[in-house]
């Protein structure tokens, strides 16, 4: 039986995600779950994290630092325990703060774990206090302490996409792999059934949730309701705070975490106004959904992720007032308004947010570590010593075998087409210029780790041979394979031990390649960011309503229906199978040239230098089952199509196009819509649009990264060794603007 620990902070909205779980734990068999929670600090502790006067309003303190430390420090003290006593298999952590300090405790058993938000995140998006000039240096100071942390992680789950983005961020170069967006959820009885009808005749209730007034917003509101709203409805505040009483207005001071009167206080509302500007993701809001209210509040953190702006309540910009009085007095005075967006909320709650569903994710994490520690201690088939050695080789011929070998490989670790055998050989084919240099690492025979090469340059001066990735300047995003961290390790030692020089183009920022070069310590990097990638997250169940405002919606429908009535009909063509490619393969060609008739230097991958290898390659891709393109129809006639690969449940943007005489039918848009629309029958949770930041891609993002330029090149053994990688790094800078030159000169 599995037993694992999970271990919290114990403070706000946390206490609440652990008593959520702890009673949805007590009814799942066939697993033992303990709970660590921290504890408020002693005396000692308490004079420790106290603010230092004078340092304190110049943020040179590090309070909230020494705050976390000193929380953490009893919460190790309390994990140290529980691990000396064994049988743990597995630990999860919420949140990432409750364990600074103790990344050598955690590095003992696999963890998970779960965030609402990163340090970063909270000192310059959600500043809870005003910063300084010196708040940037504190705050990496603070991430000496962080990082380790999430480092130790098998898995991070971000509550928010904005703390998905900021784990992503050059502040953390956080693995994309390795972090997930989970919208945590909670538990509540009316996730079981609704409270009673309320009475539409009675006097309305606006409720307020918040531990302090300044910080929540609530000042803001009873100001409002004093001045304008007073004649109109009640209010009830829900705080730790004291509010003077008066006529109309009730205050609940002595509600804590897991109080079950707050359900009938909440039953007893009539809507909630939540107008806080500085949050993350308040479980205070989905309760009040749960609870058939809808929702007033201000779109910070994951809020409009929560809210569905028009249909489950109403966002208004922070600092507006009279927006905010506005919006109340709209719900107060129409009670069927009230009614049917508290029903709205309710089912999104229920869809996205039942705490049930998160610990299931969660548990099933858990058993991944586990099973994936107990993979990497196990010896490899055959035992001894020799089964573990790594051994580096530069693979220059593309025979069948190794291109199975190949395509395995990237079947178990690869996330981007790039990296398949299906665009690296036939890009060699059709495309390639120099001899192809695959680097690999196997172990025990079997291959584990790869990176698909092409060596360009003469070769009879050493440092004129230069090796970028297979489908260099074609725009693709490219990354390493490996099955494992040593895997990579050897992968970077064997190409500096052959003095392999590299120059690759559209790496990942979170690339783990790019960071195991980093910490390599023995090689000359340079990395340039180049330009971001927006990328749209769909969970399942997840619809183009709940990524757009409904006015957005109502404008893509509405440019159907007029083209559909100047034109013809407009509708979706999806492409998947060779068969289909080859029969649509004419019209997609011609569109792809109509497209690019406007603007010859744009790259057009179905133009006639590359048509043959984009047809070959997306014909393999079909074949393999990896290839969804849609095209957008007008009666008979193609007038835009989005070409997309996928690697499991990720979708990358190949290449789009569309008829310029339909620029009014936003097409972009429109066929973004259908993709989101219908992602779950594609089978895809992910798209990333790749390289080319367009308007409307940015409009869909919900994140996105960096991708850059890699030069690196190998520091020899010897005083002079690192001079003499800075001077042929500045060579391979010389070499890279010339070759740039040349080709714009041929073009």
């Amino acid at each position: 039986m599995p037993r694992y620990l999970f271990i919290n902070e114990n403070i706000g909205g946390h206490q609440t995600v652990h008593a959520a779980l702890r009673r949805i734990f007590a009814g799942v068999e066939g697993i033992e779950v303990d709970f660590v929670d921290g504890q408020p600090p002693g005396l000692l502790g308490r004079i420790l994290r106290a603010p230092v006067p004078g340092l304190a309003r110049l943020d040179l303190d590090l309070q909230p630092l020494r705050s976390q430390l000193v929380h953490s420090a009893g919460i190790r003290r309390q994990v140290k325990k529980r691990l000396a006593d064994g049988n743990v298999d597995a630990i999860h952590l919420y949140t990432q703060n409750a364990m600074l300090g103790g990344s050598r405790l955690l590095a003992q058993l696999p963890t998970v774990i779960t965030t609402d938000s990163t340090g970063r995140l909270n000192a310059f998006s959600l500043p809870y206090r005003p910063p300084t000039r010196f708040s940037a240096a504190m705050s990496r100071v603070a991430l000496l302490f962080e990082r380790p942390v999430l480092e130790q992680a098998h898995m991070v789950f971000a509550n928010t996409r904005q703390v998905v983005e900021s784990l992503r961020s050059a502040d953390y170069r956080f693995p994309a792999q390795r972090v997930r967006h989970l919208e945590l959820g909670i538990f509540s009885p009316y996730l079981g059934q609704p409270p009673a009808p309320r009475d539409p005749g009675r006097r309305p209730t606006i409720v307020f949730i918040g531990a302090t007034l300044e910080r929540k917003g609530g000042t803001v509101l009873l100001d409002i309701w004093r001045e304008h709203l007073r004649e109109l409805a009640d209010l009830t505040l829900i705080t730790f705070e004291q509010v003077p009483a008066e006529p109309g207005l009730t205050v609940v001071n002595d509600l804590r975490q897991g109080d079950q009167r707050l359900w009938g206080i909440l039953a007893d509302a009539d809507l909630m106004c939540f107008p806080s500007v500085i949050d993350q993701a308040p479980n205070a809001v989905l309760e009040a959904m749960v609870a058939e209210l809808p929702v007033v509040a201000h779109p910070v953190g994951a809020i409009p992720e929560m809210i569905v702006d028009g249909e489950t309540g109403i966002l208004v910009e922070p600092g507006d007032t009279d927006a905010l009085t506005e919006a109340l007095r709209q719900l107060i005075t129409d009670t069927e308004l009230r009614a049917r967006m508290g029903r709205a909320g309710r089912e999104r709650v229920i869809e996205r947010y039942n705490m049930v569903d998160s610990a299931r994710v969660i548990l099933d994490e858990l058993a991944a570590a586990t099973h994936a520690r107990t993979d990497t201690v196990s010896p490899p088939a055959g035992g001894g010593d020799d089964a573990d050695e790594l051994v580096f080789g530069i693979e220059s011929d593309l025979s069948e075998q190794f291109l199975g070998e190949w395509s395995d490989l990237a079947e178990r670790t690869g996330r981007r087409s790039a990296s398949r055998p299906a665009y690296g050989a036939t890009w060699q084919e059709h495309l390639g210029k120099g001899r192809p240099a695959i680097a690999t690492v196997r172990r025990a025979g079997e291959l584990v780790a790869l990176l698909p090469l092409q060596a360009r340059g003469s070769g009879s001066l050493h440092w004129n041979t230069v090796h970028r990735l297979l489908g260099h300047g074609l725009g693709t995003v490219g990354e390493a394979l490996a099955t494992d961290p040593a895997a990579l390790r050897g992968l970077i030692t064997g190409l500096h031990d052959n003095d392999v020089m590299l120059d690759l183009t559209h790496l990942p920022q979170d690339s783990p390649l790019l960071q195991g070069l980093l910490d390599a310590g023995d090689w000359l990097v340079e990395f340039t960011v180049d330009e971001r990638c927006p990328v749209i997250e769909c969970p399942p169940g997840v619809i183009a309503r709940d990524l757009r405002s409904a006015k957005s919606i109502r404008r893509f429908r509405v440019a159907r229906e007029r083209t559909a009535a100047a034109h013809g009909e407009v509708g979706f063509v999806v492409v998947r199978t060779p068969e289909e490619l080859d029969r649509h393969w004419a019209e997609i060609r011609d569109l792809a040239d109509l497209a690019r008739g406007d603007n010859p230097g744009t790259l057009n991958l179905l133009g006639a230098t590359h048509e043959p290898f984009s047809r070959d390659y997306l014909t393999r891709e079909a074949a393999g089952g990896h290839l969804i393109l849609i095209g957008l129809t007008v009666g008979d006639r193609w007038v835009a199509c989005s070409v997309m690969v996928t690697t499991g449940a990720r979708a990358e943007g190949w290449f789009t196009c569309h008829d310029p005489e339909f620029r009014d039918l936003i097409p972009g848009h429109q066929l973004i819509e259908y993709i989101v629309d219908h992602h779950d029958e594609l089978g895809v949770t992910f798209i990333d649009e790749m390289i080319g930041a367009s308007p409307y891609k940015l409009d869909w993002q919900t994140g996105g990264y960096q991708v850059g330029t890699v030069r690196a090149v190998p520091v020899r053994p010897g005083g002079r060794g690192r001079s003499r990688a800075r001077a042929r790094l500045r060579t391979l800078d010389a070499l890279t603007r010339a070759t740039d030159v040349v080709g714009r000169l041929r073009r």
